[in-house]
């Protein structure tokens, strides 16, 4: 912090804030004149001129308009609502006030002009009308052309009221405009190779934006621009000071691979790797190479292959002597890996283990005993693995299945009591944009797979609404029974819905048995012991079972190629992404699969549900799905994209403007990435006294990021 900085002001110091204000805007840590300004707009509502009342038919619903008209009628009814109906050009338009005080409508009296600014909508009785305006005559009558300009409009902060927020906002605005020059965290160098503004133009432009900014908002752009980047260059560099502490904070064992240990890994899996398999695999061969350790991510589709790439690279470490621990985050997940990987490790010359929280003591003591001596050199669990007792005197590689399921403190705990700091290998079948990884994690190298094995095609996807769509379903699944293929049915809910109407996963099975017999028909949920849900994942897996009924316990990695058709009930009060990962359980061999996604009773065609539904028929490539759903619900708090206003909430659906932003933040980061290897050239540990503020912003992002890590 400089001597002087008006952004460092305390908001207690601003005129207008006292003590409580200051409280509760601390406890939304918003305590600084800074942390206030870099509360930007989420948009600007054009009111540069009035709009007639007769053409508000034409303005769609949540629109903020300024309307100017005459008092018409006012009706009061006490402690509940005031509603002023206001005339002009032939029409007139309800301003509604909730919980309005009396005294309120003596504002109004009948027959005066008046100027109003608020959200429009349609009422139920169809009246058009503004809820809750903000009357604005005398502003309007001081500006005296016609309009108010561009009016910025800001997020509700909860306990302060917007006009408070509005006169905080103008004191620190001028303290800005009166004091020292602001501390500027992006390089001065860095702002002119760019063309940005300092920091104080940028916030004043985006809180006081110009008439026009509306026709012509380029300015607007640089300025948002200039405050996404300083905060991406702040994240970017927490990657890589995290990056290179990681590395230095202890050193790994470099492992040795050859041609010979890739052949013989193609001989013992008895099919080649995809292209992009093969090419993962390449990258862990490099890092593995190096003394420091690995940390990459592996990002794949459902049905890429990843456990794969994961056993090769284990099987790296078994031909060098190291061990390997993998971290799933359920037991089925975990039973089913070690049913599929010990085949592949014995042709390969190594053991593998399996540890859970349902491991029998007898059988635990065993398996820690041979992992102690070496004999198992890859061991597969679950949470059990962070176990104190779980040592592994020759671990070389931590492998996390599905990592966003994980926190960094439990994947820093695999590695304890390892020798040297092992290498870390994380996959995720969430699939996340090329583009987008950098600012999701820039910490760590990512590999993509994109092809599927063998070239098999994405299960066709099919939304059922009404009651012959849904029999359409059931008779296709009777038809694949009678075929000998499998089928699942999936239920958000095993036994008890709060909601009538629900299917559960019980009831389901009960109906099932009686309506396709003789099919055998399984049931399994998350309820059931480790044993029983072994037995019954067996079952289906060796043909045993033709129908499974399930909950989403089956969404992740449950692999059996004879399953074609799969049906889920209530499908949209899912996740997209779990509605995608969930389709993926069908079409795994040589057949292709059908997903059937039945829609709860009495959905909304027009909701939220039906949408992702919609989404997830229209888009059968996990890359694209994700692309669609993040620009669908919005970015949060994205590499903060969202502070700047680059990410500012769903896009409707409007393939252009995704595809645009998603450009937009994706060049933005790469921007920061370089700017902040920039800056760390000359200056590895950022001690120069002209980046002390970005050292202890950079510094307090590493903290936030990976809280708990070292522990």
């Amino acid at each position: 912090m400089g001597p002087g900085d008006p952004l460092e002001m305390a908001i207690g110091l601003l005129a207008g804030a006292g003590p409580v204000t200051a409280a509760r805007l601390a406890a939304r840590d918003i305590r600084t004149a800074r942390d206030l300004l870099l509360g930007l707009p989420r948009g600007y509502d054009d009111l540069r001129r009035p709009t007639s009342i007769a053409r508000l038919a034409e303005v769609g619903d949540g629109a903020v308009v300024l309307v100017q008209g005459t008092v018409k009628r006012v009706h009061v009814f006490p402690r509940r609502l005031l509603d002023v109906f206001v005339e002009g050009d032939g029409a007139t338009v309800r301003a509604r006030w909730f919980r309005a005080p009396g005294a309120m409508a003596k504002a109004f009296p009948k027959g005066s002009v008046i100027a109003l600014v608020g959200p429009l909508r349609t009422a139920g009785d169809g009246t058009r009308e503004l809820v809750h305006p903000t009357q604005v005559t005398a502003a309007l009558a001081a500006r005296g052309d016609g309009g108010l300009g561009l009016r910025p409009r800001y997020p509700i902060v909860d306990g302060v009221k917007a006009r408070l927020l509005d006169r905080l906002r103008a004191s620190a605005l001028a303290a800005l405009a009166a004091g020292g020059p602001a501390v500027e965290l992006l390089p001065a160098t860095a702002r002119a190779r760019l063309g940005l503004p300092s920091l104080a133009e940028a916030l004043v432009r985006l809180h006081t934006p110009a008439d026009g900014d509306a026709v012509a908002p380029e300015a607007l752009g640089r300025a948002r621009r200039r405050i996404a980047l300083e905060t991406s260059l702040v994240t970017q560099l927490a990657f890589l000071l995290r990056r290179a502490s990681t590395a230095g904070g202890g050193r790994s064992v470099p492992v040795a691979t050859s041609q010979a240990a890739r052949i013989r890994l193609e001989s013992a899996l008895a099919f080649s790797p995809t292209a992009s398999q093969a090419r993962a695999l390449d990258e862990i061969a490099a890092d593995l190479a190096r003394p420091q350790a690995m940390r990459r991510l592996l990002i794949g589709d459902v049905a890429s292959g990843k456990t794969v790439v994961a056993f090769g690279a284990a099987a790296m470490f078994a031909a060098g002597g190291s061990q390997t621990l993998m971290m799933v985050p359920t037991e089925v997940l975990a039973e089913q890996q070690a049913r599929v990987l010990a085949p592949w490790a014995a042709r390969c010359g190594f053991e593998i283990g399996l540890l859970t929280g349902s491991t029998p003591a007898r059988a635990r003591e065993t398996i820690l005993e041979a992992s102690r001596g070496g004999r198992v050199q890859l061991l597969i669990g679950t949470q059990a693995l962070l176990g104190p007792e779980i040592a592994l005197p020759r671990l070389g590689l931590v492998v996390v299945d599905e990592q966003h399921r994980f926190g960094v403190a439990d994947r820093a705990r695999l590695g304890r009591g390892a020798g040297a700091v092992p290498h870390l290998l994380t996959m995720t079948a969430t699939p996340i944009p090329r583009s987008l990884a950098l600012a999701l994690h820039g910490d760590l190298d990512a590999s993509f797979l994109s092809e599927r094995p063998g070239g098999r095609r994405p299960p066709a996807t099919v939304v059922c609404v009404g009651a012959d769509e849904r029999r359409a379903a059931t008779a296709r699944l009777d038809d694949a029974v009678a075929a000998g293929e499998q089928a699942f049915v999936v239920c958000p809910v095993r036994q008890e819905a709060r909601r009538p109407g629900a299917v559960t996963a019980i009831a389901a099975h009960a109906r099932l048995v009686r309506a396709l017999a003789p099919a055998r028909v399984g049931l399994l949920h998350g309820a059931l012991g480790a044993s029983d849900k072994e037995h019954t994942l067996r079952a289906f897996g060796d043909g045993k079972l033709d129908v499974l009924v399930a909950t989403t316990v089956v969404e992740l990695g449950i692999d059996v190629a004879n399953a074609t058709v799969m049906i889920v009930e209530d499908a949209d009060r899912f996740g997209l992404a779990q509605l995608h990962q969930l389709r993926g359980r069908v079409g795994r061999g040589t057949r292709p699969g059908i997903c059937f996604l039945c829609a709860s009773t009495g959905a909304d065609a027009g909701g939220d549900g039906m949408a992702r539904l919609r989404l997830c028929a229209e888009i059968d490539d996990g890359f694209r799905l994700a692309e669609a759903d993040l620009a669908r619900r919005g970015w949060g708090t994205l590499d903060g994209t969202e502070q700047a206003g680059l990410c500012d909430g769903p896009l409707a659906g409007d393939a252009e403007a995704i595809a645009a932003r998603l450009r937009e933040i994706a060049e933005l980061t790469a921007t920061a990435r370089r700017e902040a290897e920039t800056v760390l050239a000359v200056d590895p540990t950022l001690e120069a006294p002209a980046h002390r503020r970005l050292a202890l912003a950079a510094r307090d992002r590493v903290a936030k990021f990976f809280a708990g890590e070292a522990g």
